[in-house]
């Protein structure tokens, strides 16, 4: 979806914006073309991390041993030496936020018992969440040698874990510092995400820079209650990647609204008769909020595809239908319309739940 004009100058090979609420694309150039995640593999392997400790399986303040494969890790790196010991979450943190590879290295040999394994397991987690062009073979993004960068990856796929991280973790609270100490004040981790602390609303997410990728950045901001999130891929500079991640963000607050449509348990202006038993209000399952440019929030409106007679008995909490929530004509969200209460039938009636043909759509202007 496009509505506006591409916000410009344009200085990156690919990009994205997505309402991290819907995962509803804003804008999107180059999407799908495959690209070296760099660094922003961390992101993946901090999600798999996270949800190891949410399992019970670790906790953040497990203690990591360094190895002899992290502390000689290359690239950005914390310079951890083999044989000291730290918390898990205090390695995490040196991940997220400095994007430290040796930090990385001793997450993944914590969690999954090697870096190896740990490829495996963010590999199945990308597929978990439908992540068609993106296959890992490292857990912090460093090419094998220079210019050889084996991960790849592209802006969707990239947007989809970020949403991932939002929804399922709390990282945002580390992701969102300009500067933290690391484990009570050995070193001072700075953010390598330039826009935390200048760009108003960006709490995360992470950066990433090869020689083959260039300057990439996967960020997120908010702003009342709408939450986007912008990819950048191969900026030619440290300073065009943010510069263009701020652009495509403003782009999206300027021109784009979060509408709150629906709330669960609403009652629904439809009815739907029971054979041999009343008429029914039906309620909506879960609240719906969607986003649409600005100048089109007075289009958006209702359709209800419900039947107009069932045949009981009826549960309570029981989908008898769905509401369509549209912007001229397209359907941005669906959710179940939901019988409030439990109807009995004549036990000499038939048996059973079934509906009749559903009638025509019935529409509400909102």
């Amino acid at each position: 979806m496009r509505t506006e004009a591409e916000p410009r100058p344009v200085m990156y090979h690919a990009a994205l914006l997505e309402d991290a609420d819907t995962g509803r694309i804003l804008f999107e150039k180059n999407s799908e073309m495959e690209w070296p995640p760099a660094s922003m593999a961390k992101m993946m392997l901090l999600l798999v991390a996270y949800k190891k400790i949410k399992a019970g399986e670790f906790s953040l303040d497990s203690p990591v041993r360094i190895s002899q494969r992290s502390a000689h890790t290359e690239g950005s790196r914390l310079g951890l030496i083999e044989g000291q010991v730290y918390p898990l979450g205090e390695l995490m943190k040196a991940a997220l936020i400095k994007s430290a590879n040796d930090a990385a290295v001793a997450v993944a040999e914590k969690i999954a018992g090697s870096v190896e394994a740990a490829v495996l397991l963010m590999n199945q987690q990308a597929r978990d969440l439908g992540m068609t062009n993106t296959e890992y073979h490292t857990v912090d993004g460093l090419p094998p040698r220079p210019g050889h960068d084996v991960d790849r990856t592209d802006a969707r796929d990239l947007a989809t874990v970020a949403r991932a991280l939002i929804d399922q973790t709390n990282l945002l609270r580390w992701s969102s510092r300009e500067q933290t100490p690391f484990d009570g004040g050995v070193c001072i981790l700075r953010n390598t995400n330039h826009l935390v602390g200048h760009f108003v609303g960006c709490d995360g997410l992470k950066t990433g820079f090869t020689f083959q990728a260039g300057f990439n950045v996967t960020a997120t901001a908010k702003r009342g209650n709408l939450r986007l999130i912008a990819v950048i891929l191969g900026a030619p500079s440290n300073q065009q990647r943010f510069e263009q991640a701020a652009r495509l963000l403003n782009w999206g607050f300027q021109n784009f609204t979060a509408v709150a449509v629906l709330k669960r348990g609403q009652s629904l202006p439809v009815r739907v008769q029971v054979k041999s038993g009343p008429a029914i209000n039906l309620v909506v399952a879960h609240s719906v909020k969607v986003v649409v440019p600005k100048a089109q929030v007075d289009s958006i409106d209702l359709a209800y595809r419900v039947p107009q007679v069932v045949s009981g008995p009826v549960r309570s909490g029981e989908s008898l239908g769905q509401v369509l929530v549209q912007d001229r004509g397209e359907t941005l969200a669906e959710v179940d319309a939901l019988s409030p209460t439990t109807v009995s039938v004549d036990p000499r009636g038939p048996d059973g739940f079934t509906v009749e043909p559903p009638a025509a759509y019935r529409k509400e202007a909102q």
